[in-house]
């Protein structure tokens, strides 16, 4: 225990330099809860403190929830795992689509409709969906399919699904401040979440919006996760049989198994919703279980130094906070010549002796400030080196302005139609998504967000790989199933672009 609490400690101080809004982290065995650390405020604002029973939105945790439900409707031989759907119809001469695909993500679905998120209307959103490869071939994360299993417990149990939810799991576990809906009654009940405003870095509220989805509707606290963590810790006891439990834990395919990921004995999954951060990971051989709950995103190098420190007798020191500017100054030529500096910790744009601040807006990602500020961002391409990632060039709209030296000098120039593409995308939706079209190296990409941070956000440039003239797949495998159409021309420029159902109309014209 003597050195448990040097770990808290650690942690603690961590916490602090790291500057996050609000933090909570328990850790359990099989029998009983063995502490937590709890950092920060339930309301920035009002710096209101947090405690061990604040309670947070738990966002795709949620789906093991939904599949542990699922897994005991098929022992009581209600559920045949295997069986097609007759609900769910998608536009595909494949083989039909059953709950294991859907529990392991190998459906072959989309990952997220947002338009039609949380509703009974996703199974008309995906009518006119056409697969990309058959049940089972592939993994690919998918909020719809958890969405429609969801709806699935629903109609097995006859109930609705927090009805379910506290049916089949909450209430046998004890976990009384734990409900499966996020709705305009539970907001006075939760803390206040927060992104991070990379302009400043200052912490902005979180967009607010209601949900009820089994992919991701649950709120709970640190004490009521770590007696989920104890269920998981006894093998599925009370609520599995051993059998059960080892058919909810084996992993199909890229580790996933029935709404958990499953590797070397280490169970667990993360979340994400409106700010809302959380992860839950049970080591079966240290026999114990880890919870983060967090109201402001958690970057991935602290999150699993945290996880790390639990399991090492003497945890080595936290990683530094990052800071803000990383990009460093740039000088370019390939079509217009371009230079940037840094000075007074900032990113400023150069033309002969005049200087232009630049407002960053995600990883690598800046715009011009004041008048400008509407205007098309410059967007950093780095190595695939992950020794040293250097810059290696710029994407201003259609234009890629290569780093002099670096070997990408010689860029092809990309198709014409690509100039009608180009451009800030935003579904208006509080889920967004947003996305920023540009060219890199003579090839389409797009910079896929969320609503908090519409300029961009943190996400990584993905590769819109031409199918025909005005339709691509969203990323680098081939067996994405997502899709990015556009379309609605005026003056030459698509007005809306599309990805995978999801209608999102341009803002903002080059």
């Amino acid at each position: 225990m003597e050195s448990m609490t040097a770990v808290f400690d650690a942690i603690k101080q961590a916490l602090v330099d790291w500057k996050l809004p609000g933090v909570v982290v328990g850790i359990t065995d099989s029998e009983r809860l063995l502490g937590t650390v709890v950092h920060g405020y339930a309301d920035w604002k009002r710096r209101e403190p947090l405690t061990v029973d604040s309670r947070f939105a738990i966002g795709s945790i949620s789906k093991s929830f939904t599949a542990l439900g699922l897994m005991q409707v098929a022992a009581e031989g209600r559920l045949d795992l295997h069986a097609p759907l007759p609900r769910l119809s998608v536009c595909s001469a494949y083989p039909e689509i059953t709950a294991h695909h859907l529990l392991t993500h190998t459906s072959g679905l989309p990952a997220y409709m947002t338009h039609a998120a949380s509703s009974r209307y996703v199974y008309f959103a995906l009518r006119d969906f056409a697969p990309s490869y058959a049940p089972g071939a592939h993994f690919w994360y998918s909020n719809t399919g958890y969405q429609i299993l969801g709806d699935l417990l629903e109609d097995l149990d006859g109930l609705p699904y927090p009805q379910a939810m506290l049916r089949r799991v909450l209430g046998p576990l004890g976990m009384s401040a734990t409900t499966s809906v996020i709705d305009d009654a539970e907001r006075s009940g939760l803390v206040t979440s927060y992104f991070r405003w990379p302009i400043e870095g200052d912490y902005v509220e979180a967009p607010w919006f209601e949900y009820s989805a089994g992919d991701g509707s649950l709120v709970s606290n640190v004490r009521d996760m770590c007696a989920y963590a104890r269920c998981i810790l006894k093998r599925g006891a009370p609520l599995l049989s051993e059998t059960d439990f080892a058919l909810w834990t084996q992993p199909v395919l890229d580790d996933y198994a029935y709404g958990l990921f499953v590797k070397n004995n280490v169970i667990g999954h993360e979340g994400a919703i409106g700010g809302f951060h959380s992860l839950l990971e049970v080591r079966l051989e240290d026999g114990l279980g880890i919870v983060m709950l967090s109201n402001s995103p958690v970057p991935d190098a602290f999150r699993k130094w945290i996880v790390r420190a639990f399991h090492e007798s003497a945890p080595a020191a936290a990683p530094a906070p990052p800071a803000l500017l990383d990009v460093g100054a740039f000088t370019g030529q390939y079509g217009p010549a371009l230079e940037f500096v840094v000075q007074e910790g900032r990113l400023w744009s150069k033309e002969g002796d005049r200087l232009s601040p630049l407002e960053q807006m995600g990883a690598d990602c800046y715009r011009s400030a004041g008048l400008a500020a509407n205007a098309l961002p410059y967007i950093f391409g780095r190595s695939h080196d992950d020794a040293d990632r250097a810059v290696v060039g710029v994407s201003h709209g259609a234009v890629w302005h290569a780093k002099v030296g670096c070997g990408t000098e010689s860029a092809p120039e990309p198709p014409e139609i690509y100039r009608a593409y180009v451009g800030h995308f935003d579904s208006g939706g509080p889920e967004g998504p947003v996305a920023r079209v540009f060219v890199r190296q003579g090839q389409l990409y797009a910079l896929v967000g969320g609503p908090a941070l519409p300029q961009c956000a943190a996400a990584k440039p993905s590769l819109l790989e031409p199918i025909d003239a005005a339709v691509f797949r969203l990323g680098d495998r081939s067996h994405s199933p997502e899709r990015v159409r556009f379309d609605s021309f005026m003056d030459g420029r698509a007005q809306r672009m599309s990805l995978s159902g999801v209608p999102l109309f341009r803002r903002v014209t080059p």
